[in-house]
């Protein structure tokens, strides 16, 4: 019996994501002000806090961030801080 490679391992996943995101009609527009305003304004924002602040999917801004970043902002985004409650809003962000 042969084994049948699980298309469902990790870098399928992330390869589908991406694709996904590049996809959308805002996503150039997102990157870009991402690039220009908000990283020089709050460098260290996280995923959950980009999604919330321009109205996107996380997946949306975990590939923003990715790709703006390269490497070092993946492994970043990995330890981003969440708030501990489950109904964060854009107002747990600010302060």
């Amino acid at each position: 019996m042969s084994k049948v490679p699980d298309p469902l391992n990790k870098d399928e996943l992330w390869k589908a994501l991406v694709e996904t995101a590049h996809s959308l009609l805002m996503y150039n527009s997102h990157k870009r002000y991402l690039e220009e305003t908000m990283l020089k304004e709050k460098p260290d924002i996280s995923a959950r806090e980009l999604a919330i602040r321009l109205s996107i999917p996380l997946g949306e801004a975990l590939v923003l961030l990715s790709e703006t970043r390269g490497e070092a902002g993946q492994a970043k985004a990995g330890r981003e801080v969440v708030p501990k409650k489950d109904d964060a809003s854009l107002l747990d962000y600010t302060t």
